[in-house]
């Protein structure tokens, strides 16, 4: 079935190699995508086709860390119930939102990346991918059990006005999930997390990406709605890095209205 009629949208809009176009392009995708080809994180579809399973890729270490919090998060979906509806936000080359379909979800990725999302498209037939973001005004209104933003909250400048738009997506008793994304803990810290990051794309030699990338603090975020921490990262970690063991630098927050 056409993903326009799914979701009650206009059924002229462009569709392109399997991706519903709600948006234009725009300037950040080639921004975004020159500055993952020079980190070597631009994939081929049957290393995306494997993933979380990052085997012989240079930050294998990190997937281990997302596959983690892949079954964390897919064994929360399953208890809130089955055949739910999911808005994955920043979903890029669809990895997430494949594994969400496989478990028996009803899921729409979204991006502005049209390059990942055409990859997502080829190598994950279930899900429906769409170039748009969480604010786009043809999204429509409550029908999403859960909206997922898995390392992707960072590239919006404002969480709270972000996360108040998806509220008005969700469903009734709905929730929103954020995770794979370092959430600090007071504003000073975000602060000087986003000198680092100014640092490291001038570095990278993709100084325009900067003003697309932002740190946030957790006490933000958990003042937004009813929130509750699921993870984060702990004292001891410290102690467990040193000793070789992969540990997670990520927090997972779920947040409802």
């Amino acid at each position: 079935m056409h993903l326009a009629h799914v979701l009650g949208l206009p059924r002229d809009l462009p569709l392109r190699n399997g991706v519903l176009l709600l948006e234009e392009a725009s300037a950040f995708e080639p921004l975004y995508t020159a500055a993952r080809s020079r980190e070597g994180r631009i994939l081929s579809d049957e290393q995306v086709a494997r993933l979380p399973d990052g085997s012989g890729l240079w930050n294998a270490d990190e997937w281990r860390i997302r596959a983690r919090s892949a079954d964390r998060f897919l064994a929360d979906l399953g208890r809130m119930g089955i055949h739910l509806r999911v808005l994955e936000v920043g979903c890029g080359n669809g990895w997430l939102s494949g594994a969400m379909h496989r478990n028996g979800h009803t899921v729409i990725g979204i991006d502005r990346s049209t390059r990942e999302l055409e990859q997502a498209a080829r190598v994950f037939p279930g899900p429906g991918f769409m170039r748009a973001g969480p604010s786009d005004p043809l999204l429509p209104g409550g029908i999403f059990d859960v909206v997922v933003f898995a390392a992707s909250i960072q590239y919006f400048a404002d969480p709270a006005a972000t996360i108040a738009n998806v509220f008005r997506l969700l469903h009734p008793g709905g929730a929103v999930h954020i995770l794979d994304s370092v959430l600090y803990a007071d504003r000073a810290s975000a602060t000087a997390a986003d000198k680092r990051s100014r640092d490291y794309f001038k570095k990278l030699g993709a100084t325009d990406l900067a003003s697309y990338y932002h740190a946030h603090a957790l006490p933000d975020l958990l003042s937004i709605g009813s929130a509750e921490v699921i993870a984060r990262p702990l004292r001891t970690d410290r102690i467990k890095r040193l000793a070789g063991r992969s540990v997670s630098p990520f927090t997972h927050v779920v947040i409802r209205p």
